[in-house]
C-alpha cells in the first residue's frame, strides 16, 4: 500500500472519503425519485404535457444508462478522482440549470442531460474510490454505507420532494442538490489519487459510440410513441439503436479475441448465473421505475393528491426495499440465492396482482398501499441478492466491468418502465395530469370554488381531478388503463421469478460451514 493509501486508510480522515462518496449516491439516487411526485407541477410551471415530463424524467436514466460503460472506462484514462470529480462540477451546473428552468427544454437540458453525464461519470468512480481508499473491515463497511444510504435516498426521496414542491418548489430541490455538490467539491482534497493506466489512444471509441447512441435511440424510439403521428420514427430508431447495440457486442468480442482492451468484458455473459441475475435486476427497476411513475400520475390526476401526499404514497415501498436490503446477508446464508431471487420475484407479483385486482373507479390511496408495500419487500430482496450473485460470478479483475454491466442495466431498466408503462397510461387517456394544481396553493383551490372553476376552463379533459376532488368516481377507461399496466408488471416480474430458477446452486454460508464441521 503506498503512503497516500496509507494515510487514508490509518487516520480518522480517511472516513471523509467515504462521507463524500455517500453524499454523491444519496443526491443521484434522491435526483431519481423527487421529481416523479411533482409531475402536475412541472406540467402547470413549464406549461407542458404528461408526454413531455415522461420523456424528461426517463432520459435523466437513460443518459447514465448509455453513459455509465464509458464512464467507468474514463476513469482509468483521467483517474478515479478527476473523473469523479469532473461529473460532479457537470453534475452541479445542471442543478442550476434545472433549477432556473423556464421551460421543458431547459429541464431536459439541466437535469435529464448535464446531470445525467455527471452521474455517468460519478457513479462508477464512487466504488473504485472506496475500493481504493479501504482495505478489509473498513472496505466491507464503506460498501455497506454506500448500499444502505442508497436505500435511504429512495426512502427519503419521494418525501423532500413533495414537501418542497407542496410549500416551495420543486426547484428548492435542485438548489438543495446544488449545496451538496459544493460540499463534495471544497472536502474532494481528501479524496486520494488513483493514477491512471489507461492512455486516450486505448479507449474503445467505436464501442462507445455504438452502446451509447445505441441505447439512447432504442429507448427514445420507445418513448416518442407516446404520439401516434411518430410511430414511423419511432420505429426507425428502435431498430437502429438494436443494431447499433448488435454491432457493439460484436464489436468488444473481436476486441476480446485479439487482446485488446475492450469498452466492457461480454465474457462475463456467458455465466449463466451473472446474466440471468442481471436481467433479474434489470426487470426489479424496469418495475421500480414504471411503478414510480404511474402511480403518481393517478393519484395526482384522479385522486387529486398533492406531492407530499403523493410522495407519502410511495414511502411504504420505500421503507420496505430499505428493511428487507438491511436483513439480505441473514437470507443468503440459509438460502440459496435462486430461491431467494425467487420469493422477492413472488412478493412483487403477488403486490402488482394487488393492485390490479383493487383498481375501481372508487379506489383510495390507503386502498393501494398494501400492493406498494409487497412490491418494495420484492424489490428489497431481490436488489441485493442480485448483485451478490452478479459479483460472486465475477472474477476479481472483472469486477469494475460487472459493476458497469449492473449499473447499466439498473438505468435501462427504469428508463425502460417509465418509458413503456408512461406509454400505456398516456395512450389510454391520462393526457390531463396535473391541470388542476396539486402544489401547495391546492389548498387555496379547494377553498375558492372561482379559482377551480377558472382552471376547469382554462384546460380541456380535467373533469376527472376535479372530479375526484367531489368524491366522484374515476372513469373506467383509466382504471382499465391502470390494471393494464400493471398486467403487464405481473407478467414480466412472473419471467424474472422463473428464470431466477435457473440461477446454479452456490453453498450458502450454512451449508459451508456444515462441511467444514463434517471433515473436522
Amino acid at each position: 500500500m503506498d503512503g497516500v493509501h496509507f494515510l487514508a486508510y490509518k487516520t480518522d480522515k480517511g472516513w471523509i472519503t467515504l462521507i463524500i462518496v455517500t453524499l454523491s449516491i444519496f443526491t443521484i439516487v434522491i435526483d431519481k425519485t423527487f421529481m416523479n411526485v411533482a409531475i402536475s407541477s412541472l406540467i402547470r410551471d413549464l406549461h407542458t404535457t404528461i408526454g413531455t415530463v415522461q420523456i424528461i424524467i426517463a432520459t435523466y436514466s437513460l443518459t447514465m444508462a448509455s453513459l455509465m460503460l464509458v464512464g467507468g472506462r474514463i476513469q482509468n484514462i483521467l483517474g478515479r478522482k478527476r473523473t469523479f470529480l469532473t461529473g460532479a462540477v457537470i453534475y452541479g451546473v445542471g442543478t442550476v440549470v434545472a433549477a432556473l428552468s423556464i421551460n421543458s427544454n431547459m429541464l431536459l437540458l439541466g437535469w435529464s442531460i448535464m446531470e445525467g453525464v455527471g452521474a455517468a461519470l460519478m457513479m462508477p468512480a464512487t466504488t473504485s474510490i472506496i475500493s481504493g481508499t479501504y482495505e478489509g473491515e473498513k472496505r466491507a463497511f464503506a460498501l455497506g454505507i454506500t448500499s444502505s444510504m442508497a436505500s435511504g435516498a429512495g426512502t427519503v426521496g419521494p418525501i423532500i420532494g413533495g414537501f418542497l414542491t407542496t410549500f416551495y418548489s420543486w426547484r428548492y430541490a435542485f438548489g438543495l442538490e446544488l449545496l451538496v455538490i459544493i460540499v463534495i467539491i471544497i472536502f474532494s482534497g481528501e479524496i486520494s489519487v488513483f493514477p491512471p493506466d489507461m492512455r486516450w489512444s486505448q479507449l474503445n471509441i467505436v464501442g462507445a459510440v455504438n452502446s451509447a447512441v445505441g441505447i439512447f435511440l432504442f429507448v427514445l424510439g420507445i418513448l416518442i410513441l407516446n404520439n401516434p403521428n411518430n410511430w414511423y420514427l419511432a420505429f426507425i430508431l428502435i431498430v437502429l439503436g438494436i443494431l447499433l447495440m448488435i454491432i457493439f457486442y460484436l464489436n468488444q468480442r473481436s476486441r476480446i479475441s485479439k487482446n485488446q482492451i475492450p469498452l466492457v468484458d461480454i465474457s462475463l455473459f456467458k455465466d449463466r448465473g451473472f446474466s440471468l441475475a442481471n436481467i433479474t435486476r434489470f426487470i426489479m427497476n424496469f418495475t421500480i421505475g414504471g411503478v414510480l411513475f404511474i402511480i403518481p400520475v393517478y393519484v395526482q390526476s384522479d385522486l387529486g393528491a398533492n406531492p407530499l401526499t403523493t410522495g407519502l404514497t410511495l414511502i411504504p415501498m420505500s421503507v420496505a426495499i430499505f428493511v428487507m436490503s438491511s436483513m439480505a446477508g441473514k437470507l443468503s446464508k440459509q438460502i440459496q440465492s435462486r430461491y431467494i431471487l425467487a420469493i422477492g420475484s413472488l412478493a412483487a407479483i403477488t403486490g402488482s396482482v394487488y393492485l390490479t385486482l383493487i383498481f375501481n373507479p372508487y379506489t383510495t390511496i390507503i386502498d393501494m398501499v398494501p400492493g406498494i408495500f409487497l412490491l418494495g419487500v420484492g424489490m428489497g430482496i431481490v436488489f441485493p441478492h442480485s448483485a451478490n450473485e452478479i459479483f460472486f460470478a465475477a472474477k476479481k479483475e472483472q469486477q469494475p466491468d460487472a459493476s458497469g454491466i449492473m449499473n447499466t442495466g439498473i438505468n435501462l431498466g427504469s428508463s425502460l418502465g417509465t418509458a413503456i408503462l408512461g406509454l400505456i397510461l398516456i395512450l389510454g387517456g391520462f393526457s390531463s395530469v396535473g391541470l388542476v394544481a396539486n402544489t401547495g396553493q391546492s389548498m387555496g383551490i379547494q377553498d375558492n370554488i372561482l379559482g377551480v372553476n377558472e382552471l376547469v376552463g382554462k384546460f380541456e379533459n380535467n373533469n376527472q381531478s376535479y372530479a375526484a376532488e367531489k368524491n366522484m368516481p374515476v372513469s373506467i377507461q383509466k382504471v382499465n388503463t391502470m390494471k393494464t399496466a400493471f398486467n403487464l408488471i405481473t407478467i414480466v416480474l412472473l419471467f424474472s421469478m422463473i428464470i431466477s430458477l435457473f440461477i446454479p446452486r452456490h453453498k450458502t454460508k450454512k451449508e459451508a460451514e456444515g462441511c467444514v464441521s463434517s471433515n473436522i
